[in-house]
Parts: structure tokens; sequence; C-alpha cells
């Protein structure tokens, strides 16, 4: 089974159906739905959708949906250590590195994918973008 890490974008554009890449988000997580993946993301990224669906659509939907949400995906911890590589990384973005760091602790990952592949120029593991993969 495939196994990719969503970045933050990723799952906005799934929770907000943030157009044209909702369609992309949808097709990705319906292969989870499928179980043809195993998707995965970090404490960092529920956090954040969490965070900012709730500024757009209020606290109470934001809970149901980051709720559904979460029965799609594998959840990878964000570390010390991620925070620590990422700092003194070539990424250029603090936020990216750490994803990157958290997604590099996962065993078996096929990818990250997210809409920003060119901030993750640094990544030692293959970055795609939506409609690169679905």
């Amino acid at each position: 089974m495939n196994q990719y890490f969503l970045d933050t974008n990723i799952l906005l554009d799934f929770l907000g159906n943030r157009q044209p890449f909702g369609k992309y988000a949808l097709e990705i997580f319906n292969k989870s739905r499928l179980r043809e993946w195993e998707l995965w993301t970090s404490d960092n990224s529920i956090l954040t959708s969490y965070y900012i669906v709730s500024k757009e659509i209020g606290e109470a939907e934001s809970r149901i949906k980051i709720s559904r949400l979460i029965n799609f995906l594998e959840i990878q911890p964000t570390q010390k250590a991620h925070i620590q590589k990422a700092l003194t990384s070539d990424f250029k973005d603090l936020e990216d590195g750490v994803q990157h760091f958290c997604a590099s602790s996962i065993p078996s990952l096929n990818g990250i994918i997210t809409r920003n592949k060119k901030d993750f120029e640094p990544s030692q593991i293959p970055v795609f973008e939506p409609w690169e993969v679905v």
C-alpha cells in the first residue's frame, strides 16, 4: 500500500473545498477511504488546519470537520528532533522543514504531497503536487 504524508495545504484544500485544488484533495482522501493509500500528516498540521478553518466557519463546525478528517489519517507527532533538524537544514521555511523531518520518520513513505513543491527542494523524500499522484 502506498503511504503519503500530506502537507497542511492539502488538508485545507479538502476541508474548505478550495477550488481548483479541492478536487485533487478529494481524490487523495478517496484513495484512503478505499484503503488504496495510507495517509499521514503531522499533529501540527491538524492543529493549524483547525485554527484556520475555525476562523472561516466557526469552532463547532471545525471540530466536526476535523473529527471526520482524522478518520482517514495517521498522525505523526512532531518531535523536538524534527524542529532541531529543520532549524539547521537548508529549508528556507521552518514549518516546511519540520514537516519534512516529521515525514522522514515514517518508514516506507512513498512521498510528501504538497502544493508548495518548490519549498521542499531540499527534501530527501520524493515530493509531489496533488495532480501528479491522482
